[in-house]
């Protein structure tokens, strides 16, 4: 009796902090993280329990404006994750004022009858006057259950946007055994890590015309040394030396880097081969994108 569960939506323009915010709470990187817009694909559940509540939160692709299938399909991702949850978190920035997309966004928000908290990220990068002036003009559209002032980098007040967020919770069962911090399976995350690599790398429309697959996972007997092949899939054949780089240099530097998360994820040593292949046309292809977005649902 008392305890407190429930699923909690993360949304809100793309690049204002979402999965930064999400990874910072967990005490882990779960979610990748670019400076890039669209870079969050899927909705991928990540469980915070608590004394005595369980927060499974849900992070969703940024709002934007939609220019190709995959983008339409990302922004209708977004605003699917708003059905079936008990609180809704939205995350902006300190602009001093109302963002007129955010404006927009109210408009579908207008009908979800569960408490939304307003998360203002950045805080540290803004003047006391921006911070008020922001808050007033937020909380004017009467949305808002609560608004919580954060900073993801600096860690500031995570905590209390935790709490608030988990006293605005029904009360409920845990979902979610303590030692479960995802939805998602290990070769999902590792997956994940390579394409936050390919965002951080490359360029134009490289990263958003690429998907990757880990096809092979093994551990080697001695226990010491994870085996892992990851299929990269790109749109054209055009845009594949680009991904693999002269002599190579940019798919191995992609897997250097992609090693680092996923050992500090695993706890183990790990061998990582990564193929480039082309899939044409992927990224306009709804069946395609379900396909290789969707594999986990």
């Amino acid at each position: 009796m008392g305890f407190k569960s429930g699923f909690v939506g993360v949304l809100g323009q793309a690049n204002v902090g979402k999965s930064t915010f999400i990874n910072a709470l967990m005490g882990k990187k779960l979610l990748i993280v670019s400076e890039k817009r669209q870079s969050t694909r899927h909705r991928i559940q990540c469980v915070l329990t608590l004394p005595g509540a369980q927060i499974i939160f849900v992070d969703t692709p940024g709002l934007h404006q939609p220019v190709d299938k995959l983008s339409k399909y990302l922004l209708k991702q977004a605003y699917a994750a708003l059905g079936g949850l008990d609180v809704l978190a939205y995350m902006t920035e300190p602009w001093g004022k109302l963002h007129e997309y955010d404006e927009k966004v109210f408009d579908h928000l207008r009908n979800f009858t569960n408490p939304i908290v307003l998360l203002i990220n950045k805080v540290d990068l803004a003047s006391k006057e921006q911070l008020e002036e922001t808050k007033t003009a937020y909380q004017q559209t009467g949305l808002f259950r609560a608004i919580v002032p954060i900073s993801c980098t600096h860690g500031v007040n995570l905590g209390v946007a935790a709490n608030t967020i988990a006293e605005l919770l029904p009360e409920g069962p845990k979902y979610f055994a303590d030692e479960v911090q995802t939805d998602r399976s290990t070769e999902f995350v590792i997956a994940e890590f390579i394409r936050e690599k390919i965002f951080q790398l490359t360029h134009k429309e490289i990263p958003y015309s690429t998907g990757v697959e880990v096809v092979h996972m093994q551990e080697r007997e001695d226990g010491k040394i994870v085996d892992i092949i990851a299929n990269i899939y790109v749109a054209r054949e055009s845009q594949k030396p680009i991904l693999i780089g002269n002599g190579g240099r940019m798919i191995k530097e992609i897997g250097r880097l992609a090693r680092q998360d996923i050992e500090a994820f695993l706890g183990k040593h790990v061998y990582l081969d990564l193929q480039v292949k082309v899939r044409p046309g992927w990224n306009e292809d709804e069946a395609e994108i379900a396909k290789l977005l969707g594999r986990e649902g």
